[in-house]
């Protein structure tokens, strides 16, 4: 699969370093990273990670400042990621 010089590094990288968990939310780097078998999350995952581990407080604010940004998402996934937060 054709992927970016950065994601083909950083899954390169994981590969190389025992029990550690890739950030990515490129679709084909988390397919090939699942094909590997790698540990993986996405920035939504980790947002929603830091609320369960007491770092943040609400994640809205925090996905409120990533919608005015470049970074795609859905509605949907704005939805699903606020409610398993509880928000």
């Amino acid at each position: 699969m054709d992927l970016d010089l950065g994601e083909a590094s950083v899954i390169a990288l994981t590969l190389e370093i025992e029990n550690s968990i890739l950030l990515i939310d490129d679709l084909k780097a988390r397919k090939i990273s699942k094909r590997l078998n790698l540990k993986y999350s996405g920035t939504f995952g980790l947002i929603l990670r830091a609320k369960q581990e007491g770092i943040i407080k609400h994640i809205k604010p925090v996905l409120g400042k990533i919608r005015n940004t470049d970074f795609r998402f859905s509605d949907k996934l704005f939805d699903i990621i606020l409610e398993q937060a509880g928000e």
